[in-house]
């Protein structure tokens, strides 16, 4: 029988195929897997039932169309009533099976169809997915990690079920897997290991919409590395030191005046809480770790391992959601610190609290009003408590919030809808996609803009739409894409709600600094003022879609100490949703 040699043809036969055959298999999981699945799925996601029946089904299609016995069966069993193109196909998965492929984008080849490499070899695939093509269209699924079940159609690869998605790179993958079963996953890889225990998969898509964490500009990872030896004199107070359990665990409180002497004064040594520098003694070897490359560095030249490289690099949300449920290499200790045992009567207070607590924290998001003792009294908790643990929360906050210095107070502005936090999550999608923006785009309004213009951009906004013209001119001056797209998103928030009137670039970028702490963890404030006013000169005042009272040059440029003001053009084309 012939088997098309095109790809768009192959896979329409395959995907035929692939229904033919799912249909002709009962119920080969077991059901004492399948019921311990589904009891971890209501735990986790109770409120989710397409995620769990989607994480279920791929499951159950992973034990039969991942499995070459059971496909070798199934042919045996029906060869002389197969139809000669069912056949083909199926005795061809029965030499290759369905696997479990974790993989990044290499080229768009054509619309669904992608050349893909494997995140933990680098084998490259083509591999064809409307589904992923349709990722591609939301900022937090586009070019990112993927995972999902694979079925190989002698062409490319096609997918069964789900594609997940995460920010995780290869060491997180390595980490899970040999977390859940070390023996498994050198014998099966991933393929095997997920095949065995699909919920790793949980925590992997547990983390599709956090973004990675920075502080002092570095992005934070788990930086780890085990020794056989160590010989240090921790001395208390600067270093905390608890054992339990035959281990025990040593935290950098504070840097002693021989350390900061021996290594240079550095923001490492002045904070080193915020990169939890930790040495564990463990049972067989020490572990040294750390939440930075340059940390880790650092307390390894401190301990006396100064060429010691990380075994890992791990996301720190990733680990700290396993380790609520798994041991991690340094147990009996958790980075989280250690629960105590809860009496039953302080519990029933302290779920009380949570619950007020909640309706708070979701009030403040939303902007709306708390009426603290009305709540309180609801929920049977004393009222001083609450005010006390709001109290605590906003010094929590106020850690994670920017400062604004004196000198630059006068550059605040006001007059605008400060969006509440429940809202600020939608500033980072790309604008076709926006919730806060109603945008438009006639073709006389855009005629216009080329008449501005002088046909400087005919090309690129007839390819991309004018929308798409400016994000990507934005998007090149950020390396992350997330703050470039929070960046033009508010700059446009603020611009046309404060369209009658000249507003100034360096208050622009102040308010953006306020709102996100992301920002201020990332850039110095005035690092950024001139990366803004960078974005504002290419795609607002060199398309006339802001008018300036004089061109900016110089210092003015750099720091922002020029006005702008959006032209009737501008907000004839997009305007925003209150």
């Amino acid at each position: 029988m012939n088997i098309p040699q095109d790809w768009e043809s192959r896979c329409d036969l395959y995907d035929t195929q692939y229904e033919v055959i799912v249909s002709m298999f009962g119920d080969y999981a077991s059901k004492l897997d399948v019921d311990a699945l589904i009891s971890f799925l209501m735990e986790k996601e109770p409120d989710n039932k397409a995620y769990r029946y989607g994480i279920l089904d791929q499951y159950i299609i992973s034990q039969t169309m991942g499995n070459a016995d059971q496909l070798r069966r199934l042919l045996q069993n029906n060869d002389t009533v197969l139809p000669p193109q069912t056949r083909q196909v199926l005795s061809h998965w029965a030499l290759k099976p369905g696997f479990f492929l974790a993989f990044r984008i290499v080229e768009r080849k054509k619309p669904e169809l992608f050349e893909i490499a494997d995140l933990l070899t680098d084998t490259h695939y083509l591999f064809c997915s409307p589904s992923l093509e349709m990722l591609q269209e939301r900022r937090e699924s586009r070019n990112v990690t993927y995972v999902t079940l694979m079925l190989d159609n002698g062409l490319c690869l096609q997918c069964a079920g789900l594609i997940h998605y995460n920010s995780l790179q290869a060491d997180d993958i390595v980490f899970t897997c040999r977390m859940f079963d070390a023996d498994l996953y050198a014998k099966d890889g991933l393929d095997g290991v997920l095949k065995e225990y699909p919920q790793a998969l949980y925590y992997w898509d547990y983390l599709s919409f956090i973004p990675s964490i920075t502080t002092q500009g570095k992005e934070m990872l788990i930086h780890m590395a085990y020794v056989d030896e160590l010989s240090y004199d921790f001395q208390s107070p600067f270093w905390s030191i608890q054992s339990k359990d035959g281990a025990t665990q040593y935290i950098l409180e504070e840097a002693d005046e021989d350390m900061v002497e021996k290594y240079g004064p550095s923001d490492l040594l002045e904070h080193p809480e915020l990169l939890n520098f930790r040495i564990f003694q463990l049972k067989q070897h020490w572990l040294i770790f750390a939440f930075a490359a340059d940390a880790f560095s650092l307390l390894c030249r401190i301990v006396g391992h100064p060429d010691t490289e990380p075994l890992y690099r791990l996301s720190v949300p990733l680990v700290m959601n396993l380790e609520q449920d798994y041991p991690m290499p340094w147990d009996p200790f958790k980075l989280a610190g250690d629960e105590k045992e809860v009496e039953p009567a302080d519990k029933k207070e302290i779920d009380a609290l949570n619950k007020v607590m909640a309706k708070y924290i979701e009030a403040l998001n939303s902007g709306k009003q708390f009426e603290i003792e009305k709540e309180a009294h609801k929920a049977g908790v004393d009222v001083e408590l609450v005010e006390e643990f709001i109290a605590q929360l906003h010094k929590t906050m106020a850690k994670y919030s920017y400062n604004v210095p004196e000198e630059e107070k006068q550059y605040e502005l006001d007059g605008w809808p400060v969006p509440p936090g429940s809202q600020r999550k939608g500033f980072g999608d790309d604008l076709y996609d926006s919730s806060r923006f109603l945008l438009q785009e006639p073709e006389e309004l855009i005629e216009r803009f080329h008449g501005y213009t002088q046909d400087r951009y005919l090309q690129e906004v007839e390819e991309e739409g004018l929308f798409g013209f400016l994000e990507d001119r934005a998007l090149e001056e950020f390396e992350d894409e997330t703050l470039g797209y929070m960046s033009l998103n508010m700059l446009l928030w603020i611009l046309l709600h404060l369209s009658d009137r000249p507003v100034l670039v360096r208050s622009i970028a102040l308010e953006i600094f306020k709102l996100f702490p992301l920002f201020f963890r990332t850039y110095e404030f005035d690092e950024y003022v001139e990366l803004l006013s960078r974005v504002v000169f290419k795609c607002f005042i060199q398309t006339s879609l802001c008018s300036v009272a004089e061109r900016p040059r110089g210092e003015k440029r750099t720091r922002g100490l020029y006005t702008i003001q959006a032209t009737p053009m501008l907000k004839a084309l997009i305007s925003p949703i209150h």
